[in-house]
């Protein structure tokens, strides 16, 4: 009976064990502390079109996306109810800082597009479900990102 039991013991640290190592792998969220570091600027959601919009975004992960012909990188942190917003400079700083603190940097391009495209599909069965958004497009719920303050 004490064979059994640690043998189950031990069968239970080996599978807690590989689940901690398959965890590991996988990539974490954007440390928020690195963004705001990096020039981010961020936006409370504070309409319920906002909030909606917010839980919408692919989670933990940072998005490419264009607001009025300019380019912007987004975050979206549900649990503090806010949206990070950096220009391409802003995210150059962020992976430079990643790099200094030695985090991997996210894959460029792929994962974003894919993650962009999820979200479109996504914001597209949104919109139509509801009749106000359907005549909203996603970035005007948001005020306009250029008047954040950027420094040319």
């Amino acid at each position: 009976m004490t064979f059994l039991r640690h043998a189950a013991h031990s069968l239970a640290a080996f599978v807690l064990m590989l689940a901690a190592c398959a965890t590991t792998n996988a990539p974490l969220p954007p440390d928020t502390r690195l963004l705001t570091d990096a020039g981010f600027k961020t936006l409370p959601a504070t309409t319920a079109q906002q909030e909606q919009h917010l839980r919408s975004l692919p989670p933990s992960t940072l998005t490419e996306w264009q607001q009025t012909g300019k380019h912007y990188y987004v975050y979206p942190d549900v649990a503090a109810n806010k949206l990070y917003v950096g220009t391409p400079k802003e995210y150059q700083a962020y992976l430079a800082l990643r790099t200094k603190n030695g985090l991997a940097n996210p894959a460029p391009t792929n994962a974003t597009t894919a993650d962009m495209q999820s979200y479109l599909k996504q914001d597209a069965a949104m919109q139509k479900a509801d009749a106000l958004a359907a005549q909203v497009p996603p970035w005007a719920i948001w005020p306009d990102f250029a008047n954040l303050g950027w420094i040319p």
